[in-house]
């Protein structure tokens, strides 16, 4: 059983990082506001195959694992319960949410408001309950969300989505 908790990441990961490095290959070269040596997809392409490589490296682990457990007998066959897998990747699973939530409102809301929201939303989606520390959580979110604002504005010239408040 111990092999589905690399393998089933690790084919759902691969997968996800072949159709991202497809999607990334669509984007459109961008000439802008000088040279670019490496270009618009370089970036996307290198944290495309990253992901790409360590998923197969999950993919090649739980294989591994699987083949192990058959050779000392300890394979258990177990039918695949999807609210058993949920639950026991609870962390996992809200993060995809919160991550598509905070993609979907992005532009809409704007960065630096759906930043600090995400931000808030995941420290306390990995931090265990006991030790959680909202007004701490908030003000350290607050604050990456503006000094990510103003690296990516001010110093880097990027264009963010303003949203509703206009900043």
């Amino acid at each position: 059983m111990e092999y589905k908790k690399n393998l089933i990441p690790g084919i759902v990961l691969t997968i996800f990082s072949i159709i991202y490095l497809v999607l990334t290959s669509q984007i459109k070269k961008f000439s802008g506001l000088g040279s670019d040596p490496l270009g618009a997809r370089a970036i996307p392409y290198l944290w495309g195959i990253s992901l790409l490589v360590l998923s197969l490296i999950l993919v090649v682990r739980g294989i591994k694992q699987r083949n192990l457990a058959i050779k000392n007998n300890t394979l258990v066959k177990s039918e695949l319960n999807f609210t058993g897998m949920i639950k026991e990747n609870r962390e996992i699973v809200l993060t995809f949410v919160s991550l598509a939530v905070y993609i979907a409102l992005l532009e809409p809301v704007g960065f630096l408001i759906m930043t600090a929201v995400y931000l808030f939303v995941q420290t306390l989606i990995l931090t265990p309950k006991e030790k959680r520390n909202y007004i701490v959580t908030l003000i350290t979110s607050i604050v990456i969300a503006v000094a990510l604002d103003y690296v990516f504005v001010c110093l880097l010239n990027v264009l963010l989505p303003l949203g509703i408040f206009g900043f």
